[in-house]
């Protein structure tokens, strides 16, 4: 405290803070310390600390929310928020804000008592309903709907109110709020410091730890902001890069951290709280608090502040909860608050009517001006951006994990002693694609590194991956005297045991995954936290000592849960019972697997689950897939997206498995459409394997001649799927997209389509070296040639050069070419005299786009002078190109040479209005070009004076039939210009206006005038 505050604590006719409240709390006519609060608020002249920033919006004579605290401090009878008691205890007329609080029913008339409040009421309190989006396929719809009792971790147990301690003796000298921060402060950085410093590489060998600093690799993110329309940012940033993280909250103040199982949410989180505790980041520095939160150990109905001690202070702390509750509401922006794990959570049916203010502060009903991060997996993430919780704006983040950059760099990290072996270890991902999926996820990645340090070998499936690095983590602290067939008995002894209580709490209407130590067997429980498989958390609650049980991932609690469930197949295989015409296999095992495949988001939920139980286990894998077909597969009236699920999560079951023998319902219409997508390296690994399968037998390999269609998204070396193309007779329409295209990989693809009937390629995105001039066009473009029926090909945002456009337009000459587009690709800019005389080669292109590559004036002129001998090119989109803007003096007079175009684009290209004029008058000359398209010319086009000028210029274009003026920034009187001018435009049928402000008289005239004509607005 300063020495104001401590000569006002002397003072003998002024009481402290907490005296004051004391002493009210002691009358017989004042209410208790919350019901202060209320009743203070219905006060006319006098407002509480937390209502004067909602009452201040409300004042037609108070000053606006943020500026309320700054006025109000040059008021002699209102002081500022945190300075009302300091400014109140130099006073020896004005009551401290505690004073005014205990006067209530001693100084407040009848009529400021009876005055309305604010009250306010949260919607949908009843059930909530989230959409669950798969990122292959699309959404589906979930509705919980399960009650809770209103008792749990972190959940606020009645606590006593000073009234209620008549024996308690007031302090002389009470710590002012500041000091209740600063005390905590200092509290949660000693053990942020103590328990985020290290990282436990395995978790059952203690002294296998390493400093965080000097693992911790940080992992790829991008993030969007606002609503969920807005698309995500191009660019790529890291956890660490925290500028980025915070600029992108402007002022929502909250962000979504989502991604899949292991990708390292709960390392940045733990990160954020060490680097906070560190105080090494000026941007972390502006936060007094951080609380850490694990949501696993929370139910809807805990309380902040509770929850904190629970997990951070404990009960010994000599903090009062109501100070720093106080603290919190007095000072919210400096709190930062990271909620680990939403998806976690021990309740799934969520009430709004009982939430607590953990998830009060998400949808913003309390501590509204905190600054919080919450974490999720995929699955949970519509049900977390529902009305009732946090719904947009906000910001979204996508943690995306490693590229091939940071698993170097985590590898030789974590082989800091042996660079050799982590070199080796390197060598070995690399050449793999499964491996090398793997190695993005930083918790996949850590088991390998566990594992090649024992035996330098890896394995190939996500199960057996788990399987060899949970006996590790066992037999690293068992090597007794067993011999190693009693050894792994023991571990999967063990496995299968915690197995049952981890199944348990999957199919639970919650998902627990918080235990106590009596829903596991002694023996398994003792065994499984000797070896890290289960961690063990000591809580106290009431003041009293609890000991909760967790898995050490999500992941693994599946794991194990897969390892009973196989082991219950064995043990009880089933029987058979006819039922209308079908054998209906039941037991304990299909009960199970009935129960969590009972909807289609419980097969999502489920989907690591069932993979593992498929793992090297083909009865298992069968029984799976045929309910799956069974059930889903079959319905002609399910929407596509989920047949698309069910499909790709049977071919990961299949792949897991390693079977050889195919179940028929992998070979039905439904798992071979004629359109297949895939996304990520997981799935297409587990398409390959079943296409390799296929192709040893000629009866499946005819099957995909059904195939018509192939994208792949986001995959690594698409050439591996290149040996089944050739029997994919049927196949015309080949799409790659943001692929990571290395060396070999177009070769290898475009050679395996030889002669076949190819007729539309795509590729997209595919932003790397591949397609440009380190690894050389001239390596993959002539193999194009050999694609005879090909009309359509589409290259976008790859990179290209100039001298690479020459070696595709010269070397990659397709026969039948009939549409060109190559888009985005900037580099492109002042190359046209360099490759436009390779266009006229393609005798049969009919349209060509070169949108978006920032072409000037002068490769204009060399691309008019070269297509003007192309009878047959009838379509012309430059969309995008800014450096012709202002320029049309130059290149519109060359126009007219491309007698043959019906259709130009001129969209989005910074026109101004003096190119109108030019434009015009060479489309006068040009009778067959009959839509011009101009839209997205906005921002230069529009002035007063311009658009009159420039309109006068359409009639000009006595030919055309379609204009193009949507986005232009026009207004009604703009319009009337226009109209004016398309009068005199007799073959004019059809004008778009749309994204203008034309409605209203202007368009009703407009549609009287010429009634022939087709309006948009």
């Amino acid at each position: 405290m300063d020495a104001q505050s401590e000569a006002a604590c002397q003072r003998t006719d002024v009481p402290t803070t907490l005296q004051q409240s004391e002493a009210a709390c002691q009358r017989t006519d004042v209410p208790t310390t919350l019901q202060q609060s209320e009743a203070a608020s219905q006060q006319t002249d006098v407002t509480t600390t937390m209502q004067q920033s909602e009452a201040a919006s409300q004042q037609t004579d108070a000053p606006a929310t943020m500026q309320q605290s700054e006025a109000a401090s040059q008021q002699t009878d209102a002081p500022a928020t945190m300075q009302q008691s300091e400014a109140a205890s130099q006073q020896s007329d004005g009551p401290t804000t505690m004073q005014q609080e205990a006067q209530v029913h001693a100084s407040v008339p009848s009529t400021a008592i009876d005055s309305p409040r604010p009250t306010g009421t949260i919607g949908n309190t009843g059930t909530v309903a989230g959409n669950h989006n798969p990122i292959i396929v699309g959404s589906s719809r979930v509705q919980f709907n399960y009650n809770f009792p209103l008792e749990g971790p972190g959940v606020p147990a009645p606590r006593l109110q000073q009234s209620q301690r008549p024996d308690q003796e007031p302090r002389l000298r009470a710590p002012s709020y500041q000091d209740v921060g600063n005390k905590t402060r200092a509290i949660l950085m000693k053990w942020y410091k103590k328990t985020h410093s290290y990282v436990q590489l395995n978790p059952g060998v203690p002294d296998d730890q390493r400093p965080i600093v000097g693992i911790y690799t940080k992992v790829q993110i991008r993030t969007k902001k606002g609503t969920v329309e807005e698309q995500f940012t191009d660019e790529i940033a890291y956890s660490t890069e925290y500028e980025k993280i915070f600029k992108c909250l402007n002022d929502f103040d909250r962000l979504i951290l989502f991604g899949k199982g292991g990708v390292g949410k709960s390392t940045i989180f733990d990160m954020i709280a060490y680097d906070w505790a560190d105080e090494s980041n000026e941007i972390l520095n502006r936060f007094k608090l951080v609380f850490l939160l694990k949501m696993c150990a929370l139910v809807q109905e805990s309380d902040l502040v509770d929850s904190t001690f629970d997990q951070l202070l404990g009960e010994d702390s000599g903090i009062a909860k109501d100070e720093l509750d106080i603290f919190i509401l007095a000072n919210p922006s400096e709190v930062l608050i990271l909620l680990d794990g939403f998806d976690e959570m021990k309740t799934k049916s969520l009430d709004a009517a009982s939430f607590g203010s953990v998830l009060n502060a998400l949808n913003r009903t309390r501590y509204r001006d905190c600054v919080i991060f919450v974490s999720t997996r995929p699955s949970h993430f519509e049900t977390l951006m529902s009305k009732t919780l946090v719904q947009n704006p906000c910001t979204h983040v996508e943690v995306l994990g490693f590229n091939e950059e940071d698993v170097k760099t985590y590898v030789l990290k974590f082989y800091d002693k042996d660079p050799d072996s982590g070199n080796e270890l390197i060598q070995t991902i690399g050449k793999s694609t499964t491996l090398r999926d793997f190695a993005t996820n930083p918790m996949l990645l850590l088991l390998m590194c566990l594992l090649w340090g024992e035996k330098k070998q890896l394995p190939e499936t996500t199960s057996r991956l788990f399987t060899k690095a949970v006996n590790y983590m066992f037999t690293r602290k068992d090597e007794d005297t067993k011999t190693p067939e009693k050894r792994k008995a023991n571990v999967s002894g063990t496995v299968i045991a915690i197995g049952q209580t981890a199944l348990r709490g999957l199919m639970s209407a919650n998902q627990q995954f918080s235990f106590q130590e009596d829903e596991f067997e002694p023996k398994a429980l003792d065994l499984a936290l000797k070896a890290g498989i289960l961690n063990q958390q000591r809580v106290i609650k009431h003041r009293e000592s609890h000991n909760n049980i967790q898995f050490m991932h999500k992941t693994v609690q599946e794991f194990c849960a897969a390892k009973y469930l196989q082991s219950v197949h064995m043990s009880n295989p089933g029987f058979g019972k006819r039922m209308v015409y079908k054998v209906v296999a039941f037991g304990k095992f299909q009960n199970y697997l009935r129960q969590l495949c009972r909807t289609m988001e419980g097969v999502y939920a489920s989907e690591f689950l069932l993979s593992f139980c498929s793992g090297d286990n083909e009865k298992c894998m069968t029984d799976i897939v045929k309910l799956l077909d069974r059930k889903f597969s079959k319905d002609p009236h399910r929407p596509r997206y989920q047949s698309n699920v069910i499909r790709v999560i049977s071919q990961n079951c299949f792949f897991e498995s390693q079977s050889v023998n195919v179940p028929r319902c992998l070979t039905s219409d439904s798992n071979i459409p004629s359109d297949i997508y895939v996304r990520g390296n997981n799935d297409l690994h587990s398409l390959i394997y079943l296409l390799e399968i296929f192709c040893r037998s000629d009866s499946h390999t005819a099957k995909l001649a059904r195939i018509e269609t192939i994208t792949l998204c986001n995959v690594f070396l698409v050439s591996d799927i290149a040996f089944s193309l050739c029997y994919m007779k049927n196949l015309s329409k080949l799409m790659l997209r943001e692929c990571p295209l290395v060396k070999g990989d177009l070769e290898k693809t475009l050679s395996s389509l030889r002669n076949q009937h190819l007729t539309s390629l795509s590729i997209k995105d595919c932003t790397c070296s591949a397609l440009g001039h380190t690894f050389r066009v001239v390596e993959w473009a002539p193999h194009m040639k050999h694609l005879t029926s090909l009309d359509t090909l589409q290259i976008s945002n790859c990179d290209l050069q100039g001298t690479d456009m020459l070696i595709v337009l010269a070397e990659g000459n397709v026969p039948k070419l009939t549409d060109l587009v190559l888009t985005y690709s900037m580099a492109l800019s002042g190359t046209a005299e360099l490759w436009a005389k390779e266009l006229p080669t393609m005798t049969l292109l009919s349209r060509l786009e070169l949108s978006w590559c920032n072409l000037t004036a002068t490769d204009f002129e060399h691309i008019v002078a070269e297509v003007c001998d192309m009878p047959r090119l009838t379509a012309l989109i430059l969309t995008g190109n800014f450096a012709l803007s202002a320029t049309a003096e130059l290149w519109g007079k060359h126009l007219p040479k491309m007698a043959h175009l019906n259709q130009l684009s001129l969209r989005s290209c910074c026109l101004a209005p003096t190119d109108i004029n030019h434009i015009a008058s060479a489309v006068g000359d040009m009778p067959r070009l009959t839509s011009l398209n101009l839209s997205h010319n906005g921002m230069t086009l529009y002035t007063r004076i311009s658009v009159k000028l420039w309109a006068m210029d359409l009639p000009k274009m006595t030919h055309l039939n379609r204009l193009d003026l949507s986005q232009c920034y026009l207004t009604p009187t703009d319009t009337e210009h226009i109209l004016t001018a398309v009068g005199d435009m007799p073959r004019l049928t059809e004008l778009n206006l749309e994204g203008n402000n034309v409605v209203g008289r202007s368009a009703m005239l407009l549609a009287e005038r010429l009634p022939r004509l087709n309006l948009r607005i």
